[in-house]
């Protein structure tokens, strides 16, 4: 997100340095002034190109919705960069989109820090147990011996169920 954000602050200041050479000047050279205009818009796609890949690496994340604003934003710049057509409101959502930008690396950071969401394991506490609870264990236990000790009359299907029914309940 730095990379992105570093940029298109360069390209924001090349922007800048163009909209006021131009006036400075009056207007540049033709030929010049369009193959500037060609790398701008060039560094500006490439930019968007790479914020889209990050926003689908995001997955669903409340970001992303701010990331297709500033994508809205680098879009339009495009076109008045293609257009010809650098003006200050140009400038000005150029400066928009650095700072969400910069929001945006600010949030990740956040969420990178953030300790809310560890999740702690729960523990058994054997010493907090009521003598209800152990009498139903131990009632438990009882039928659970008593169905494996009683024979019961079932066919070989039916015996290998029962068994994997048995094996699960002890392994948990």
């Amino acid at each position: 997100m730095s990379e992105l954000k570093k940029a298109q602050k360069k390209l924001n200041e090349k922007m800048k340095e163009g909209k006021n050479g131009k006036n400075e000047k009056g207007k540049k050279q033709g030929e010049k002034q369009s193959k500037e205009l060609m790398n701008l818009a060039k560094e500006q796609a490439q930019i968007r190109k790479q914020l889209m890949e990050l926003r689908d690496e995001m997955g669903e994340n409340g970001e992303k919705g701010k990331i297709d604003k500033i994508l809205e934003d680098m879009e339009e710049n495009e076109r008045d960069i293609i257009n010809n057509r650098i003006t200050q409101e140009t400038i000005n959502r150029q400066e928009d989109i650095l700072t969400r930008l910069l929001e945006a690396e600010n949030a990740d950071r956040e969420q990178d820090k953030d300790d809310k969401r560890k999740s702690t394991e729960w523990e058994f506490e054997p010493e907090n147990m009521s003598p209800e609870f152990l009498e139903y264990q131990q009632q438990k236990k009882a039928q659970e011996e008593l169905l494996k000790t009683t024979p019961v009359q079932l066919t070989p299907f039916y015996k290998k169920k029962v068994n994997s029914y048995f094996n699960t309940i002890i392994n948990d």
